[in-house]
């Protein structure tokens, strides 16, 4: 026994079904094996943050909202996501990654169903793929309903030949991998192409976060500007929407520097998840919202200010109830002040209301109209 010797890099003799001997090093099988259980613990991390995520938006989301197109592709593409690792877990349970197959090279007792099953995650990863592309197009819509026409239209174009890049990626590396598994041929061929179907989603991600956030910030500034401030729904999704920019990115950047088992794969995980729960957050902002110190939102300013109790005197009091008597159509006035402040040479200001829907400022005399 030479003293150099290192039982922890020594080489193990197999026979091959011909009889012919090769050798595998012990570096080599713990590698392989390290390799299962770190992808395997990745899949079941979010196998796990799908399921739940999928029971909670069931639970959370109101019953009058569960036949939106939004509600049903968050649903499809959690389905989608669950299916896929499912089946990709389920891959380390076949005949595929026993030893003697993985350094022989020998699928010979590989039943079929093992190469159904690597089919069908390749499926899943499609319709996911076409479920999450179609439900960023159809709310980069939604949320710029309000822009004219003609540029509705072209950023649906735009949008639409961005989602269709990393859909065509996909297709093609979907239909390379099942003639790949269908041969029992090692997928290292297909490396480039699988890295340029990461950089097309990573780009159409970052592309339609940045609509989101972009659009909701001015939307958020100009509220600000207006005096609301609470932590209503529209920050949430603010929120959310740069944390679907910068976290998937950031995993696809990561998977191109460390080495760490199907680190892409958790891109599609953790859009999958962002979008519904982005959701249902806004969901319970908007139904529990946020008041300031003085225990007043905008909302309720308002009422107040519709209301005219803190307004009006005793006299302005009737003489709005009569005025409220009048048809649909009259346009009311109130005063702001009170006859109990004193007198003024300035003009004061009030409010005018037109058909209960629409509020003017204007400046006048102190006498109702």
């Amino acid at each position: 026994m030479p003293s150099n010797f290192d039982p922890f890099t020594q080489n193990l003799t197999f026979l091959a079904a011909t009889g012919t001997p090769f050798e595998v090093t012990v570096t080599a099988l713990d590698e392989f094996l390290q390799y299962d259980v770190r992808i395997c613990i990745n899949y079941g991390a979010q196998l796990g943050a799908s399921i739940v995520l999928f029971v909670i938006l069931l639970l959370l989301t109101r019953p009058e909202k569960r036949r939106s197109s939004v509600f049903l592709l968050n649903c499809f593409a959690l389905l989608s996501n669950v299916g896929r690792l499912v089946c990709q877990a389920v891959y380390f349970t076949t005949p595929f990654v026993q030893i003697y197959a993985i350094f022989a090279g020998d699928f010979s007792r590989v039943p079929a169903s093992a190469y159904a099953n690597s089919i069908i995650a390749e499926v899943f990863i499609t319709i996911l793929m076409l479920c999450l592309e179609a439900s960023l197009v159809l709310q980069v819509q939604v949320i710029c309903a309000n822009l004219r026409r003609r540029y509705r239209h072209a950023l649906l174009a735009v949008s639409a030949a961005v989602a269709l890049i990393p859909i065509g990626f996909r297709m093609a590396l979907m239909v390379k991998n099942c003639q790949t598994i269908m041969a029992a041929m090692p997928s290292g061929s297909l490396s480039s192409l699988q890295s340029d179907e990461n950089i097309a989603i990573t780009i159409s991600i970052c592309f339609f976060c940045a609509i989101f956030v972009g659009k909701l910030g001015y939307a958020i500034q100009q509220r600000r500007r207006l005096g609301v401030r609470e932590f209503g729904p529209m920050k949430v999704i603010f929120v959310m929407g740069c944390q679907t920019l910068v976290v998937p990115a950031f995993f696809s950047i990561l998977h191109y520097i460390v080495e760490v088992p199907q680190l892409a794969s958790n891109v599609l995980t953790l859009v999958t998840i962002s979008l519904p729960l982005s959701s249902i957050w806004a969901g319970v902002t908007l139904d529990n919202p946020s008041h300031s110190g003085s225990g007043s939102s905008p909302r309720r300013n308002l009422c107040n200010l519709l209301s005219f109790s803190n307004f009006l005197d005793t006299r302005q009091t009737a003489s709005s109830s009569m005025t409220a008597s009048l048809k649909p159509g009259t346009t009311c006035y109130t005063d702001q002040t009170s006859s109990k402040q004193p007198q003024r040479d300035i003009q004061e200001f009030g409010i005018s209301v037109e058909h209960d829907i629409s509020v003017q400022s204007f400046t006048r005399e102190k006498d109702i109209v």
